[in-house]
């Protein structure tokens, strides 16, 4: 949205935004942006909170009384907290329990696996019911296999099909975090966890959370561009 702002701007239309990420627009210096410090996904701040999320688009609008820009402002508060129950999911809890491989002394790979495994039925439980899935481009299995391949040095260089080495990860870590979603969204009865919530669980208490960070860590050591830039903005929220 920052570059198509330039377009709009030269054709005389005045443009501003919202920014979750500072580090973007200030690459990309659009003529002005709100940097508003939220959890990625809630640009207006946690739901259910009308009178703060009106404050910040008022704040994004009242940048267009810049006459010229970059203008790039921090939006002063901190989002209003979710009750203390909803941020350590005690409401929620996974139909899997699982310890991190961490914990186990499995390597991380084999612990990635057996995750994938024992969370795949509840997967499909959730797909018969719904009739549709996040998963756009790998099943889980293939999205975990290929994650796994980028824990050890030295990494795959090889594109996988048609995709690049940098595209086919972003994309197989994209499936596997909705394939983790929706398998722990999918126990009868049971109300589905909070953005938050599965946050913390997924980052702090699966092998699939330990994995992409390593994962991280070891492509942004790569002599490959894409995949450095994969890393960097891809893989691990940076509030992680």
């Amino acid at each position: 949205m920052g570059a198509l702002a330039h377009y709009l701007e030269d054709l005389g239309i005045p443009t501003t935004q919202i920014s979750l990420i500072s580090e973007h627009t200030e690459t990309i210096r659009p003529p002005r942006a709100l940097w508003v410090p939220f959890e990625l996904g809630r640009p207006l701040g946690p739901p259910d909170h009308p009178a703060f999320q009106r404050e910040v688009a008022l704040a994004a609008l009242k940048l267009l009384e810049a006459e010229q820009g970059p203008v790039l402002e921090l939006f002063p508060r901190e989002a209003p907290e979710e009750s203390q129950a909803e941020e350590e999911g005690a409401t929620w809890a996974c139909p899997v329990s699982f310890s991190p491989p961490s914990e186990e002394g499995q390597d991380p790979a084999t612990a990635l696996h057996r995750e994938v495994t024992e969370l795949r039925p509840w997967y499909d439980r959730r797909l018969e019911q719904q009739g549709r899935t996040a998963l756009a481009s790998f099943e889980p299995e293939e999205a975990g296999e290929l994650i796994a391949k980028y824990l050890t040095p030295p990494l795959p260089q090889e594109p996988h099909g048609e995709l690049s080495p940098g595209v086919a990860l972003r994309l197989a870590a994209q499936d596997l975090k909705a394939f983790y979603f929706e398998a722990a969204s999918a126990k009868p009865g049971a109300k589905p966890p909070d953005s938050r919530a599965f946050s913390h669980w997924f980052w702090h208490q699966t092998a699939a959370g330990e994995a992409l960070q390593t994962v991280k860590a070891n492509c942004e050591e790569s002599k490959d561009k894409e995949l450095r830039r994969t890393a960097k903005m891809f893989l691990v929220p940076m509030i992680r």
